[in-house]
């Protein structure tokens, strides 16, 4: 399954390869890095909470967003990067979980970091997102260290030093997650004919 992921994603430009050994613990350490970093961050707090809703009139009305339902539990134990969507804000009867010791993440990069290069990045995580849904892998973004400059950096493929890390995958078998809520068609996209 991994050699199709990568196939998938070099057909558009990208590179997609996986976190093993010293080089999945230091990815780790960086989204723990920039987890914590985002926990002492007011600028942070603000973003979470302008796009997850908390509380029964904020899910019960929301058009889009991440729903409290919709967070997950809070990580109990387990090295798996988690972005806890409640921030510091308390969700009542949230439980929380163990996750996975060595959790399989895979790096999308591009050679370059410039405009031609995010679309070609977005065209091979759509493709990676997909075949991984068609194979029944779960998937979520450990995005998290790409949002400190300092901390993007050493994400690079470890032995070249070489390319620019866009996206940080998580990837395995798990449950099925619940919906969130969409905006209408129409109001986000203007079709022309």
């Amino acid at each position: 399954m991994r050699t199709a992921l990568c196939d998938v994603a070099d057909r558009e430009g990208a590179s997609l390869s996986f976190a093993t050994a010293w080089h999945l613990q230091t990815v780790l350490e960086l989204v723990e890095e920039a987890e914590a970093r985002n926990l002492t961050d007011q600028g942070s707090d603000e973003d979470l909470a302008a796009w997850t809703r908390i509380g029964t009139a904020a899910v019960n009305t929301a058009q889009d967003g991440v729903p409290e339902y919709a967070f997950g539990p809070r990580k109990l134990d387990g090295r798996a990067p988690m972005r806890d969507f409640a921030g510091p804000r308390q969700v009542e009867g949230r439980r929380a979980s163990g996750f996975e010791r060595s959790p399989h993440l895979a790096l999308l990069s591009t050679a370059h970091d410039r405009p031609e290069d995010w679309v070609h990045a977005g065209q091979a995580m759509e493709r990676v997102l997909l075949l991984a849904t068609l194979e029944g892998l779960a998937s979520s973004f450990a995005t998290q260290a790409l949002e400190w400059p300092d901390l993007r950096w050493p994400l690079r493929e470890p032995i070249s030093g070489t390319g620019h890390v866009q996206t940080v995958l998580r990837l395995g078998y798990g449950p099925k997650g619940p919906s969130t809520p969409r905006r209408p068609v129409p109001e986000i996209l203007d079709i022309q004919p």
